[in-house]
């Protein structure tokens, strides 16, 4: 269990990483030559935590995952870039959302709203 947004998206952070690990070790193997990976995380927190070197106190209870990013991403191999909630095109599946939010989401991923089919028929 989580004490912390922080530490939740820190987590998230650290499953994240393990993965694209996996990826880039595949991608190695079969010779596709890949950039620095960039993970993005809308938790400014999460991303100050993992750019400063210095232990903070609260984050005693999560700190393997702590150093596993951390080290990673100081060690380049790995990029993490804060992006703003409001940019999060993936809220629009997952989260509850004021009507010009939502709006906005379904203008960016092209979705209509307007039904296809009319229950009036063919009636004049």
């Amino acid at each position: 269990m989580s004490r912390s947004s922080t530490e939740a998206e820190y987590r998230s952070l650290a499953a994240a990483h393990t993965d694209i690990i996996w990826i880039t070790l595949l991608l190695k193997e079969l010779r596709v030559q890949i950039s620095t990976p960039i993970l993005y995380s809308d938790n400014l927190g999460a991303v100050l935590l993992a750019a400063n070197p210095v232990n903070h106190a609260r984050s005693k209870h999560f700190e393997l995952d702590l150093h596993f990013v951390r080290d990673r991403a100081h060690q380049k191999q790995i990029q993490i870039i804060h992006m703003p909630s409001r940019f999060q095109i993936a809220d629009i599946l997952t989260k509850p959302l004021s009507f010009s939010s939502f709006q906005h989401f379904t203008d960016k991923l092209m979705v209509s709203v307007k039904p296809l089919i009319s229950l009036r028929g063919n009636i004049t």
